[in-house]
This record gives C-alpha cells, sequence and structure tokens, in this order.
C-alpha cells in the first residue's frame, strides 16, 4: 500500500524534525507534496543525480514508491519538478544579489558573477541538473513536458538580467527596469547581439569555476592554503570577466 492506514501517521526518519523541515521550507508541517518535493531537493543536493534513489525519500517519509507516483508521475517527473523549484530560487537569488549590491554598474556585475558560483556551490548535486538540464533525465520528454517552460523562463530571465547588466556596465548607467522578453529580442539581441555573448562566456565561465569547486574533491573542505588558492582563483576570474567587456 502507498499510504499508512487511515487514521494513522507513518512513521517517519526521526532527522525529519520540526526544525528540519522548517529550515528547508519555511514551514514546520509542509503539505505531504511538499515533503516528497524538498526531501528530493536536499538529497540530490547530497547526494548527487546518480545516487539519488526515489525508494530512499518514500522510506524517509513512511510510504511507498507509489506515493512518489501518485503525485509526481515518475522519478523523472519528480526530479523535472524539484529541478524547476531549484533554479526558479537559484536566478532569483543571483538577481537579488545585483541588486542589493552598490549601484553602480560593475559592483553589480560583479556580485552577480560572484553569487553565480556562491549559490552553485551550495547547490551540490543539483549543479549537472541545471547546466545540463536534459541529459540529466531517463526520459527528457517527460522533464520536458513538467517543467520545460518553466525552465525556459527562468533561462531567460537570467540571460535578460546579466546582458543588462553587461549593457549597464559599457554605457555607465544602472537600468531601473528589467527588460520582457519581447524587447529582448528586439532591442538587444539584435542592436547589440555582442553583450549577449559576454553574458553566455559569463555563464559558461562560471559553471565551469562551479563544477571545479563542488566537485569530488571539494576545494573549501582541504587544508587552508587551498582554501585561499581557491578564493583567489575565484576573485581573479570576476575580475578578468568584467574587465574582458568594453565600456563606452
Amino acid at each position: 500500500m502507498g499510504r499508512p492506514p487511515k487514521g494513522t501517521r507513518p512513521v517517519t526518519d526521526p532527522s525529519l524534525t520540526e526544525d528540519f523541515w522548517r529550515e528547508l521550507t519555511g514551514h514546520a508541517e509542509p503539505s505531504q507534496r511538499e515533503q516528497f518535493l524538498w526531501l528530493s531537493i536536499d538529497l540530490v543536493r547530497e547526494l548527487g543525480l546518480n545516487q539519488f534513489k526515489i525508494t530512499t525519500v518514500a522510506k524517509m517519509l513512511g510510504y511507498s514508491v507509489a506515493m512518489v507516483n501518485h503525485h509526481f508521475g515518475s522519478r523523472d517527473g519528480l526530479i523535472a519538478e524539484c529541478a524547476e523549484r531549484v533554479h526558479q530560487n537559484y536566478s532569483l537569488e543571483l538577481i537579488d544579489a545585483a541588486e542589493a549590491a552598490e549601484r553602480n554598474p560593475r559592483a553589480r556585475l560583479e556580485a552577480y558573477i560572484e553569487a553565480r558560483v556562491v549559490c552553485g556551490r551550495r547547490l551540490g548535486g543539483w549543479t549537472q541538473v541545471l547546466n545540463y538540464p536534459f541529459h540529466s533525465f531517463e526520459s527528457p520528454a517527460i522533464a520536458l513536458a513538467r517543467s520545460g517552460d518553466a525552465f525556459e523562463n527562468s533561462f531567460f530571465r537570467n540571460l535578460m538580467f546579466i546582458t543588462q547588466l553587461v549593457l549597464d556596465l559599457q554605457q555607465g548607467t544602472v537600468s531601473e527596469t528589467r527588460p520582457d522578453r519581447a524587447a529582448f529580442a528586439t532591442e538587444i539581441m539584435k542592436q547589440n547581439p555582442t553583450a549577449v555573448f559576454h553574458a553566455a562566456n559569463i555563464g559558461t565561465a562560471t559553471a565551469g569555476a562551479v563544477m571545479w569547486m563542488s566537485g569530488r574533491m571539494d576545494v573549501f573542505t582541504q587544508p587552508q592554503e587551498i582554501v585561499d588558492l581557491a578564493n583567489a582563483a575565484l576573485k581573479w576570474q570576476v575580475q578578468h570577466l568584467v574587465n574582458g567587456i568594453p565600456v563606452s
């Protein structure tokens, strides 16, 4: 059976306390569906996609795998919805980091780049899914059907925002508004495509840095001299990427 007998509570893993759920979701008692979603997000972050098993999630929550299928259709359906939630939160964190920075174009762009690496490291096993989303599923068709639009919207939100940061640096301005999809296509991609190229270069370079810093040998768990070297390399990369953008 997928559920415990009516009128009884499932026997959950003792680690799933109210404090655990509150830290993970913001709520002490999230719904059953949210528990499956957020516990899966946490386990993929910790273990990576290859070692993640829906049987582990179900067992920790006191249910059978049938409940995963009930809520999400399949393992791929669950992972796709988790990835959608993770990417949306990640995208908004990057924008928040830039908007919280000193109000000059260089500081905002530097804050965005640094946040890409810091947030990317914190995502752990989700790094693979977010950088190669449709190569990470057994059935890409399921992932597209479940989260294709959300991934695309989140991707374009990021691309438009970082491209605007590049344009602001080139023009010495700080934009008060964000471009919409139509304006981005007609006013930026056609009139100033090199800004998009610089944005794509930043995305590729920071993805590589995250892969290096959060791999099997996490450099931030190494001796202090290695940590110092990693931090210096990150600062150099940020400066190198920003200095490579021509300004008027």
